[in-house]
């Protein structure tokens, strides 16, 4: 095993290019260590490049649109922070339920989003969330996430919520009562419309060994009921739903979505 404190974020994103899968990007090891057959033991021909030690990446702003988060602060500073619980109060309550104490000091906003399955991969992707990089490109986290090899992340950009109102947004995670389980589904939904229940733009949803994405299908079905003022079934719900979910996480996934969508009564 090596380690390695490269001088700037861009020249890691260099060195993890040259490196190719032995690369790995650690700042917290929560996540990481989770994948190691031995906790205390890390595997041998993993290269870790060391991304905590740059100023830039551990700083909350504002700029004229966005809240800024950067990637490296840990998961407790941003839920505490009082620009992401005004301007994102959502993504405050999604962390809040996030592991221990523990886990949300140590870990980073940029892990959790890096590994795909986090807490806060269905919320930023339901805000469209922008992806600052090392080369200066900001692009859609939703492109990013799509990458097999993801980049080096240096912070995300959210909507200010005091530029434009924003839309209605819940998060909901469904799991075992067990002390300590995984969860088995993490879901946002955004509405573009207050007043309108069917009116859903955005469906988000992860789950352990299934990447955050969008449920396109369902979003379609109710964008379709929507402009047609009629109420999809339950059944119609789960079928597009298991376009991208097995079916005992498209059963949960249909459920929540009809509940908040009023078409449970």
């Amino acid at each position: 095993m090596l380690l390695t404190h490269p001088s700037s974020p861009q020249a890691a994103q260099a060195l993890a290019r040259k490196l190719g899968n032995a690369a790995c990007f650690i700042a917290g090891g929560t996540l990481l260590q989770q994948s190691w057959a031995e906790p205390r033991l890390a595997p041998q021909a993993t290269h870790f490049i060391n991304v905590m030690h740059w100023p830039e990446m551990q700083q909350i702003s504002l700029s004229p649109q966005y809240l800024h988060i950067g990637a490296g602060m840990r998961l407790e500073a941003v839920r505490r922070h009082p620009l992401v619980q005004q301007h994102a109060p959502v993504l405050a309550q999604a962390l809040a339920q996030l592991g221990a104490m523990g886990v949300r000091h140590l870990g980073t906003l940029g892990g959790n989003i890096g590994w795909g399955e986090g807490d806060c991969c269905p919320v930023l992707l339901a805000m469209d969330a922008q992806v600052e990089l090392t080369d200066s490109n900001i692009q859609p986290l939703e492109q990013t996430l799509k990458l097999q090899q993801r980049p080096l992340m240096l912070s995300f950009l959210l909507p200010r919520s005091d530029v434009a109102p924003p839309p209605p947004l819940v998060f909901e995670k469904v799991g075992y009562r067990a002390a300590f389980s995984p969860a088995l589904l993490r879901m946002a939904l955004r509405w573009s419309d207050a007043q309108q229940h069917l009116s859903v733009n955005r469906i988000a949803a992860a789950a352990p060994g299934l990447g955050v994405h969008r449920l396109q299908a369902a979003e379609k079905l109710l964008r379709h009921a929507h402009d047609l003022q009629i109420r999809p079934t339950l059944t119609d719900i789960r079928t597009t739903c298991e376009q991208s979910l097995p079916p005992h996480l498209a059963q949960i996934a249909s459920r929540l979505i009809a509940g908040h969508c009023g078409l449970l009564a």
